[in-house]
């Protein structure tokens, strides 16, 4: 199952590089029309680690700070994708000039030439591995038969949960055998309805599991139960969402590019400094009403933030762990654009 996962991930990627290189893959990456007119099209992911991105969609971020720096409009159109992979994939029509995506598909990209770079950081979010069974308490309770709902193979997820294994079990490889490809809304129902033993997810689907009452759900703790098996690899303000842009866009397109990334900027200010307001525009997007959203805003583990934080930490991970087909990144540089700060 090993050599399985890791040639399907590897392929992934060649595909990707091959598709770039053929001339039918590609296409005009470039917003701009040449007219005085944009068009922009964004690709995101499910959960409350996007909510920039949907603050920015209902405010009209993009297009404010657009009309402002040249007078012109622009059409922003945003799409919801299954995972980071498919986002990954997304890039090669030539159509899609942003995404937001988790940290390893992002490296991934980058490292695989994909044409884009990390614009921003967006959103650090709570990681749980979540268990049905109170028998579970720890990796090392986990049965070779017993499923583990997470997004993909090369997901945050899926890397977070190497790097528990790395730590808690001794091999990154450990409970690969267990892991079952959901998306995080059908991974919870598979969780809560009993067709998988575990999720790795996030939020809002942890704050969600938690309070379920169709459902004993509880955190998998690392063996002395001191901390979550995956905060223990992965604490809480280090990088989960960043945000991508096409190097086309970058180079091209300079004020368009420039107004994404204030759209970002903006957005997250307004997420961390009316997280009132923010509940009662996100509550209707997760069916939970305001003063729930607003809970769950106001989490330690739930920070919205333009800077990075761990990423190299996780690239290193990777590349010394084979998840990468090429050489790993040698500075912050690699991956994310001149005016990305942290790393």
């Amino acid at each position: 199952m090993k050599k399985r996962i890791m040639l399907i991930a590897l392929a992934a990627i060649t595909a990707m590089g091959m598709c770039f290189a053929m001339t039918g893959c590609g296409g005009d990456n470039s917003a701009g029309k040449g007219d005085g007119t944009a068009e922009l099209t964004i690709v995101q992911q499910y959960g409350m680690a996007y909510a920039p991105f949907q603050v920015m969609e209902q405010q009209n971020l993009i297009e404010e700070a657009y009309k402002e720096a040249t007078g012109n409009d622009v059409t922003v159109n945003y799409t919801v994708l299954a995972s980071g992979a498919s986002i990954n994939e997304s890039f090669t029509s030539g159509k899609v000039q942003v995404g937001a995506m988790g940290v390893p598909p992002a490296i991934t990209g980058v490292m695989g030439g994909a044409g884009y770079k990390i614009c921003s950081n967006m959103s650090a979010q709570p990681h749980k591995l979540m268990t049905n069974d109170g028998a579970v308490k720890s990796l090392k309770d986990i049965k070779s038969n017993d499923k583990i709902a997470l997004v993909n193979i090369g997901s945050m997820q899926h890397i977070l949960l190497a790097m528990a294994c790395g730590e808690q079990l001794g091999d990154t490889h450990a409970l690969d055998n267990n892991i079952n490809p959901y998306a995080h809304p059908d991974g919870m129902t598979a969780l809560i309805n009993g067709n998988v033993k575990c999720q790795l997810t996030t939020s809002p689907y942890t704050f969600k599991e938690e309070a379920s009452e169709d459902a004993d759900i509880s955190e998998v703790m690392t063996a002395d139960g001191s901390k979550g098996a995956i905060e223990s690899v992965w604490p809480e303000g280090n990088s989960f969402i960043v945000a991508v842009a096409s190097e086309d866009l970058h180079d091209n397109d300079p004020d368009l590019y420039n107004a994404v990334v204030k759209g970002i900027a903006d957005a997250v200010d307004y997420l961390n400094g009316n997280k009132e307001e923010a509940a009662e525009m996100l509550c209707e997007n997760e069916d939970v009403d305001a003063e729930t959203m607003l809970s769950w805003l106001e989490d330690p583990a739930c920070s919205y933030s333009t800077e990075l934080t761990g990423v190299m930490d996780m690239a290193k991970f990777m590349s010394e762990n084979k998840f990468l087909e090429v050489e790993g990144p040698a500075d912050i540089s690699d991956l994310a654009f001149d005016n990305v700060k942290g790393n």
